[in-house]
């Protein structure tokens, strides 16, 4: 694991809160999150990102048999095993088992494969190393800017304005971000999205309150930062 490798270890924090680094390079990762306040934002921002899914699984409860076991390992002799049910016997588990993989058959002849959008994500950071802005572009027109809640408004009464930087060109201007843990979904146009994609550059200037008049930014450019594909 190299400190320096900063998408790297944005995947590798993915898979830990995930569940698929395991093993050894698990116990590295947990060791290396003690001492990087770095890496522990990275394993804090996919917590935030993937919670959704674990809210959005229904509760399951364990069958009896799951109980039995436990109790027996831990007061053996004490517990009677329980005795099968109909749906626990060999031949109700044979074709339970040939039910499903027609069922799984079925679903992998008859669905068709799921759109896969690739999303690209950046973190706008303080020169702390503290994060102010989660940035997450898809290829599907979305962008979403998630300001985190020490972000405050703009001294002055101005407003940090979020820009597009193409490889050549002008600056295009995105929107103006929001403060306070506050979230803001933005439509990319075509070209747009064109431009994101091949530059992943973005840049936050400070501007009078609305935004530049002039259509291009008048205020100085206090962060920016880039996009990693995920």
């Amino acid at each position: 694991m190299k400190p320096d490798n900063y998408e790297r270890n944005h995947a590798l924090a993915a898979e830990y809160v995930v569940g698929t680094l395991q093993g050894a390079a698990r116990q590295r990762f947990e060791r290396w999150m003690m001492t990087s306040s770095r890496l522990r934002r990275q394993v804090w921002y996919w917590e935030r990102r993937l919670q959704p899914f674990n809210d959005s699984l229904p509760e399951a409860s364990p069958p009896d048999a799951v109980w039995h076991a436990i109790e027996q390992r831990l007061f053996p002799g004490t517990v009677e095993p329980a005795a099968p049910r109909w749906w626990q016997t060999l031949t109700a588990w044979r074709w339970s088992a040939g039910i499903a993989m027609l069922a799984v058959f079925a679903l992998l002849v008859w669905t068709p494969p799921p759109t896969v959008v690739t999303h690209y994500v950046g973190v706008v950071q303080s020169q702390q190393a503290e994060p102010l802005w989660l940035v997450n572009a898809s290829a599907d027109h979305r962008l979403t800017v998630k300001a985190m809640p020490p972000v405050q408004p703009a001294d002055g009464g101005r407003d940090y304005q979020l820009w597009l930087l193409p490889e050549s060109g002008a600056p295009v201007s995105l929107a103006l971000l929001p403060t306070g843990g506050a979230q803001l979904k933005v439509d990319l146009s075509d070209q747009q999205v064109r431009q994101l994609l091949q530059s992943r550059s973005l840049a936050i200037s400070l501007e009078p309150a609305g935004g530049s008049p002039t259509g291009q930014p008048t205020g100085p450019v206090v962060y920016q930062t880039r996009l990693v594909q995920m």
